[in-house]
């Protein structure tokens, strides 16, 4: 296969997860069998999501269907389109509009929900304002409730205050859990009293906990599938380029290992260089186009440096431990994932993790760099390098 082939297929690869990044620069969007990732700060979700959708940043709002499950963290949150699976909001302020064929849970500060719902809702707030028709049952924890729904199954409840509005009802039972037996009055326009019953505070644990459980179950394994996600895809990336152009990743490994420093420094130096040429661009008014097309080079590039930096780093843990570098293809792959594996748990540590995670970019990034700088300069890394080509 040509070189240059070789380097479009490895750059097409590279700019997979980037290649359906949303309009804002600060957005990185991967789809991957069918379901949707997307992390960020303000940003609309306009495109159909086919599979689940994954979804945290600071102001999201989401705007075209998902036909799987919906799982959105945020201070604002905005859903205006038909979520078919089920949906798992957390944020300050949520607002639920459209048609929900699967359960909901919600947590929030301020939460308005006004839609069709065609299963259970779970919903805890300080401020909860709820209206539409709900097919199924509700478990409902507030400081403040609004209620101007007509619910078909039973209710559970906690709340200090209620306003129960023209179109409120419960067809249900209702449980009203209160403290020291201050219970706000239903009228009979919601329930009638034979459907209504009250129950001391402290059995809400009881009754509510494995409902709890099983939410923050499904918590953990999105978490998990999220993680091994993008292990994998590290792996992927990093089978492709050490298959099809074994030489070259020996050399950029060595120089990153021989040139740490300078791996980083070359890094920053790339990514800012291409940044700020497509702000500089943006200037021109002309070159104003360009400017996505900037953020969206660097952002592949700079996970290409990720990709790099975590098989180097599983290379650098491997070597550490006393053990020679493995010649066939298949351990290689796993020092990749190795590497993807640590850089993820270390991306967990508050605030550092981040700055490891973009370190390691600007790492392997500087790497690739380093290493083509000193191809041109003459320094060994040739098109088919001084030498024999090692092998793997």
């Amino acid at each position: 296969m040509p070189a240059k082939a070789i380097t479009a297929l490895l750059v097409a690869l590279v700019m997979m997860p980037v290649a359906t990044a949303a309009q804002e620069d600060d957005v990185s969007t991967t789809v991957f069998a069918d379901d949707r990732y997307i992390a960020g700060g303000d940003y609309e979700i306009d495109d159909e999501t086919t599979g689940d959708l994954f979804a945290a940043g600071e102001e999201i709002t989401l705007s075209a269907p998902v036909s799987g499950a919906a799982h959105m963290a945020g201070r604002r949150l905005s859903v205006e389109a038909p979520v078919a699976g089920a949906l798992y909001a957390a944020g300050y302020e949520i607002s639920l509009d459209g048609a929900f064929d699967g359960p909901l849970s919600v947590f929030g500060a301020e939460v308005e929900i006004d839609g069709s719902l065609a299963r259970n809702l779970r919903a805890f707030a300080s401020d909860l304002s709820l209206s539409g028709d709900i097919a199924g049952s509700v478990i409902l924890a507030a400081d403040e409730l609004d209620l101007d729904a007509a619910i078909a199954g039973d209710v559970m409840m906690t709340v200090r205050e209620v306003d129960f509005r023209e179109g409120a009802r419960v067809d249900g039972q209702v449980i009203l859990y209160v403290e020291d037996g201050d219970a706000p009055a239903i009228p009979e326009s919601v329930a009638p009293p034979d459907r209504v019953e009250i129950r001391d505070l402290e059995a809400w644990d009881s009754d509510v906990g494995p409902s709890m459980r099983d939410l923050r179950r499904a918590a953990w394994l999105a978490a998990i599938r999220g993680f091994a996600f993008s292990v994998l895809l590290v792996a992927a990336i990093a089978a492709v380029a050490i298959f099809f152009v074994p030489g070259r990743v020996v050399r950029w490994r060595e120089r990153a290992l021989a040139e740490p420093g300078r791996s980083l420094a070359w890094g920053f130096g790339a990514l800012s260089l291409i940044w700020g040429a497509g702000v500089v661009l943006a200037f021109t008014v002309f070159g104003l186009p360009l400017l996505p097309a900037a953020f969206l080079i660097g952002a592949a590039l700079a996970y290409g440096g990720y990709v790099l930096g975590s098989y180097v780093l599983g290379v650098a843990i491997w070597l550490r431990l006393g053990n020679v570098m493995p010649d066939s293809a298949l351990p290689k792959i796993g020092l990749a994932a190795l590497g993807a594996v640590v850089a993820g748990l270390l991306a967990l540590i508050p605030f550092l993790g981040w700055l490891f995670v973009m370190a390691l970019a600007l790492f392997g990034l500087g790497a690739l760099v380093n290493s083509y700088r000193a191809r041109k300069t003459g320094g060994g890394d040739g098109e088919d390098g001084a030498g024999p080509v090692p092998v793997g």
